[in-house]
Formats: C-alpha cells, structure tokens, sequence
C-alpha cells in the first residue's frame, strides 16, 4: 500500500485501499483519507459515476462517499453514508435523517453473511457505483419489487392474526430465544392466558404514503407522534379517545397498552394503496399509569378505578418520557396472502375436489394449499394404516383413522383460514355422506380424481361438475399422468383417458409405461389383496410436486391437457411428454353412450383417399365400461395384407391383425379391445349401409354380443361417416360425423 495512508485493521476495508491506491486498471474511484479510532475504519472516497444524459434524480458525476468498517471484524456490514450537504432527502433505499458524517445510503439486499464471502474491494466499490448510476436512472427501485419500509424494524417478533388488522385479540404464545421475545396474538381467547402478557390493543391506521426513505425508528411517544404527524395523522389525540373509552376505563389496572398502527404505502403519488406497513410497540406500563403520564385519567389507588380527569389535558404532558418498545410484526397467512408468497395466478380462492386422499392426493392436494389455492373438499373412504404414512401427509398419530378426516385437519391447520371439508366415504356407496358429497360436487370448480381408478374417472364424467380431471402414478411410480377436460367439458375426462390408453400402446414415448409394474409388493395385513408396492418417497415428492404445479396451471388454463413426466429413478431426469386431446363426437341413446375421436374419423378418410376408386376397411378399436355402457372408439385400424378390395365390395383379411390387437391389449394393461368393423364407400355412395353391410353389423352382434362386448361398425364415406353401436340388452345407438374441408 502506498505510504500516504495507514492499514485499516479490516480485511474488506484493506482490499478497498488496496483496489484503489495499487490496481493498474482505472478503479473510477479515488481514496481521499484512512482514519481509524477503537472500533472502526474510516475510508473516505471520491466516486466518478457513470450517469444517463437525463436523470430522474439528481446525482452529480463525482459523488463523495464515507464508508464505515468494523475494526477487526468484517462480520458486520460497512456503513455507506453520502457526504454531500445537499444529497436529495427522502429517496428510496436512503435513510431520511442524518447522521454524523453523512446520509446513510441502502446498498445491501442480500443476506451479509452470505454477501461477505466472495465480496472483494473492487466489487464494493463496483456496486456502490452501480447503486448511483440506478439512482439517478430512477431504476434503484423496480416496478415489480416490494415497496419499501417506512422505518426499520426491530428484533423482537410479534404475530398478529390474519385478515383485518383489528382487534379484540389475545395473547396465545410467548417464549424467550437467543435473547430474542416472541408474541403471538390470536382472535380466539385461549383457555390459559399467557402469564405476564394481558395487552389492550390499540389499532389505528393512518393515511395513506408514498414510500420513500427509511425515517429513524421512534422509541418514545413524543418521536412516534412527530412521525405520526408528518403523516398527516394525530397519534396522541386519537389514542387519548382510545384511552377514554369505556371498555379501556374498566380494566386500566391489568392491561398494558399495545399499539398496532398500519400504514397504506402506495407507489406513486397518482396510484392507489397497495401494501399496508405495520408498527407495532408496547409501552411497560399499565392503561391507567398511561393515563396519568399524558394526564386525562386518575386512578384511585384503593378502588382502583379509573376516571377520565377532570380538565385534563394532553398538551402538557411530557411525550418523550413515555418510552416504548418496537416490535417486528408479522401476520399469520390466509389463503390470499398465501397466494402472494407461492406467486399464484389466480387471486381470489379456488373451491376445490379431491376424491382420494392417498399417496398422491394427501401430497398433491397439500403442495396446492400451500399455494393458496383452495379450499378442499377430499373424499376417501378409507381408514390410515402404518404403511400409509412412509408416503402420505397422515402421520403415526391418524393411524386408524379415515384419510379424508385427517387431511381435512392437516390442510387446515397450514393457514390460519381453514374451510376445507373431509367426506369419509366410497363415491359409489356413499351412504350417509350423500348430501355432502353432493354439495361438494357441485360447489367445485376443478374436481380431481386421485384414485387411479377407471371406474372413478367414469363416475367423475357424469357427475355435473364444472371441470373434471385425473392425476395418477404409472404402475412402478416412476410416471405421473394427468388427464384434465378443458372449461367448456367438450371431451370428458374418461374420453381423455381412452386417448390415454391408445396413446401408452402405441406413442414410443410412453414405451413401456403400463407394462413396468414392479412384482415385489409388500404383504401389510392378511387380506388377498393387502399388497402395496415400494415407493421412495423423494420419487414421490418429485412427481406430486410436478401434479401441484399443473394443477395451479389448470386454474388458469381453459384447454383440456394429456401430460405424462417419465422419471428415470437412477439419474433424477425427468422425461415431459405432451399428448394433443383429439375432440371426439358423442351420441347417446337411453343408457349406451358412445364416443369416436377427430382422429378416427380423420384415419379412416385418409385411408379411403388412399384406395382411390375401391373400397378399403379395417377393425375399429376402443375401450368401453360394462357397468356404465360407454363405449369410445379410439382408433381406425388399417386393412390388413391379405384383405380383397375392388369399387363394389371389401373383404377384411386376417394376417397380422391378432397380433396387433394382442400387443395393443397388453401395451394398455388390457383396457383396449376390438370393438368392430369399419369400411369406406367409394364415390358418391352414401355411407349408409347395404344389404350386405347389415349381414356384417348381424355377424358382429353374433360374434360379439353373445360375449357381453359392445359391437360397432363404422362407413366411412365422402362427405361424412356413419356409426351404429349396438349392445346386447341396452340397444343400439346411430350417429353421423359430416366431415370439414
């Protein structure tokens, strides 16, 4: 270091000597004088800032600047005051009173521990030239960032309730740590009050401000009512109101008064409140002692009555004698707070249903909550069992007790808000939780099936909910699926799930999605079927993180959705694949309803262009539901090689066809089966069905309704396509899709 100035004794404050008096390139900075005395380091700095042509604050190109160094100890932040006598008071990220040596200037956000590690002279000095460059620019403060505070805050934490600022309250906790006091307050007065801590809460709020520099933090009533007075709002006289009033008088002897004043913060001058800032102090002496300092009551030291005194008078009371204690305020969340701290979308509740509270549900639905979207209505009708808890929110305690009760009570208990319901019962048995379960149905905005059921997807389809969905583990746990209808319900969510199985049979992505069911389950009770599978629960968290998050995206989103995310267990990678919802056209006649996909229909006219002036067919294949007679037809098979096709007839061959139809069942777990026959007319035929068409759909109701199976053929012509499906015992359904240019 060069011999004009003496070594500072901190690390920091020596790099910034060094940075500046020895770097061979231009630091845009020059040190003026090094001073220490016993406990710091002085550094004072002339900065050349790098400035716009136009300013929207006044900061000139060469700025005088002190910083103030721990001696010894860098693991306290430098102070960094302004020495010009005419740096513009009450900006942002500036404090509004000066100090000796200048005006202390707000350059640090992050965390200083976390900051000091990797922070060398050149990047103080970098940054606090950065910080005057933004200043003048009027970028200090961005648009999106939180308004600042108006003054700072103190240590000791005290938490107020959620909602309105406003009491009655109570005090429901108070504990000592690290030397550090915590308060919390609760509306509900608690069976056992709080030893040592029975406040009368004053709370008013005051006019709205224009956020600006940190003023210094009030500690005694005369400062707190200079400040309250700047704000265009009279403290003293509001809370001698207070003091005066009948509820106050009565109990002066045991209360300590606690004042909660709120501040709007807006933006700018023109826009509205947006933030509320909340002070918080105590005061360590009771209502009446209170009273007597500001001289408008007296309490009889007998009776211990207090009375308003007569010719009072606060103006000669002495103000900056009454001292007081600040407190950080913090405010318990509710749903709509909530939903600012996870950065949802959506800013007013979502009313919510989940049927199953499992694995996936419990996690899913409480990953969502924690977003602020909510409330839940969650329907099991299952009690929890020890194994449940290695993957659900149950813990140990809800063994033995009904899933949906229990998440009721976790989920409640994440806010202050509750509301959610639990609704322990089967969907199809629901038995006295009928009306409940009604009510839930109807009052949801997104109802969600969990259960990776099929027969409850299709109870979810008919259910005159708003929007249905479902989210589900592949067989192994390594895949997640959801399946949602869009706003308007034009496909079903069973509809989607027929799109579903096509797609895991056929989509190379989804190789080997429902074939990969892991065989060494785990025996829990002695049931046949109380068998569960080994699940890690990181895999778990991983995939129910991926369902909240395109839960929260549905809210917001008006489109149906087929997603599936593949994890590789070894690596943590996660594979996203996307499935377009093909819109299906639906025909239903009494109880049979059947559904074909645009990409059926779409199939079979290309295939038709293809054979020119002949007709070409092949099988039609689908899946259907025995108990709810609902069948859809996802797919238009090709004519196989050995088939005959001439302009007048076409006869379907064989080879290969068994194979296919087997590896399509097995590559769906089963769920996609031959459902029939379709074939196109050439030309200007209609396609409505001959004499020998009607032989073909007879030879299907022989050979397929004999065996309980629903039967379809299909006639693809040149302006539209016709279906009949016919089911033994239910009756037959016809329908036309006219095709689009």
């Amino acid at each position: 270091m060069g011999e004009a100035f003496k070594a500072p004794r901190s690390r920091l404050a020596r790099s910034v000597v060094r940075y500046l008096v020895e770097s061979p390139n231009h630091p845009y900075a020059t040190l003026t004088s090094v001073s220490r005395d016993d406990s710091f380091d002085v550094l004072d700095i002339e900065f050349e800032i790098e400035l716009e042509q136009r300013r929207k604050v006044p900061i000139r190109p060469r700025e005088p600047v002190r910083l103030i160094f721990m001696s010894n100890d860098d693991a306290w932040q430098p102070r960094v005051l302004s020495r010009r006598a005419d740096f513009p008071v009450g900006m942002v990220h500036t404090n509004l009173d000066r100090e000796d040596g200048g005006l202390a200037l707000c350059i640090w956000e992050e965390a200083w521990s976390d900051l000091a590690t990797n922070l060398t002279g050149q990047a103080l000095i970098e940054r606090i030239r950065t910080w005057f460059s933004t200043m003048a620019a009027g970028t200090v403060h961005v648009d999106d960032q939180f308004l600042e505070p108006l003054i700072q805050s103190s240590p000791h934490t005290l938490i107020i309730p959620a909602g309105e600022i406003r009491g009655p309250w109570f005090t429901s906790l108070a504990f000592k740590h690290n030397g550090l006091i915590t308060l919390g307050m609760s509306k509900e007065k608690p069976e056992k009050e709080v030893s040592g801590h029975n406040f009368a809460i004053y709370t008013p709020q005051l006019p709205g401000q224009l956020h600006r520099g940190l003023s210094r933090t009030p500690y005694d009533l005369g400062a707190l009512q200079r400040l309250c007075l700047e704000f265009g709002f009279d403290l003293v006289e509001d809370l001698v109101r207070w003091l005066l009033a009948p509820e106050q008088l009565s109990g002066a002897r045991n209360r300590q008064p606690m004042l909660i004043i709120t501040v709007p913060k807006r933006r700018a001058q023109e826009e509205p409140d947006e933030q509320l800032e909340v002070w918080c102090y105590t005061l360590g002496q009771s209502l009446a002692e209170l009273g007597e300092r500001l001289g408008v009551t007296i309490t009889e030291r007998k009776t211990g009555l207090t009375t308003e005194k007569i010719l009072g008078s606060v103006r000669d009371a002495d103000l900056p004698s009454v001292h007081m204690a600040p407190w950080r305020v913090v405010q318990r969340l509710d749903r709509a707070t909530a939903r600012d701290f996870a950065g949802t979308a959506r800013k007013t509740d979502t009313p919510m249903l989940a049927i199953g509270a499992g694995a996936i549900g419990s996690n899913v639905t409480m990953m969502v909550t924690r977003s602020g979207i909510g409330p839940w209505a969650v329907v099991d009708g299952d009690i929890t069992l020890p194994h449940n808890t290695v993957r659900q929110v149950q813990g140990n305690d809800s063994v033995g007790f009904p899933k949906a009760s229990v998440l009721k009570v976790e989920l409640d208990h994440v806010f202050e808000e509750g509301g959610n319901i639990g609704i322990s019962a089967n969907v199809f048995a629901p038995g006295e939780e009928a009306a409940a379960l009604d009510t839930a149905v109807r009052n949801t905005e997104i109802a969600i099936d969990f259960t990776a059921s099929p027969a409850v997807v299709g109870w979810l389809s008919d259910q005159p909910i708003r929007r249905g969905a479902s989210a589900f583990f592949g067989p192994d746990g390594s895949d997640l699926v959801v399946l949602a209808e869009g706003k308007s319900r034009e496909v079903r969510v069973d509809e989607i799930e027929a799109q579903y199985f096509w797609s895991v049979a056929t989509e190379p992505q989804l190789n080997g999605h429902l074939s990969a069911a892991r065989l060494d389950k785990i025996r829990y009770a002695n049931a046949c079927q109380d068998l569960s599978r080994p699940l890690p629960p990181w895999q778990l968290q991983t995939l129910c993180g991926l369902a909240a998050g395109q839960v929260a995206q549905l809210i917001e989103s008006d489109d149906a959705c087929f997603k599936v995310w593949r994890l590789e267990p070894k690596t943590g990678a996660v594979q996203s694949v996307v499935i377009p919802v093909q819109q299906v056209h639906r025909y239903q006649v009494g109880s049979i309803r059947v559904s074909i996909t645009d990409d059926v229909v779409s199939t079979m006219r290309e295939l038709r262009r293809k054979a020119g002036r002949n007709e070409t067919g092949g099988v039609l294949v689908g899946t259907f539901d025995l108990v709810r007679n609902v069948v859809h037809i996802v797919a238009a098979l090709p004519a196989p090689p050995d088939s005959k096709q001439s302009p007048t007839y076409f006869i379907r061959g064989k080879e290969n066809l068994k194979p296919r139809i087997e590896a399509l069942a097995a590559g769906s777990a089963g769920r996609l089966h031959y459902i029939g026959e379709w074939h196109s007319h050439p030309g200007v035929v209609p396609a409505r069905p001959s004499a020998d068409d009607e032989g073909v759909f007879a030879h299907l109701e022989t050979h397929l309704g004999s065996v309980g199976s629903p039967y379809i053929m299909a006639i693809c012509g040149e302006r539209d396509s016709w279906i009949r499906a016919g089911w033994t015992e239910r009756g037959v359904v016809e329908g036309v899709v006219a095709h689009g240019h």
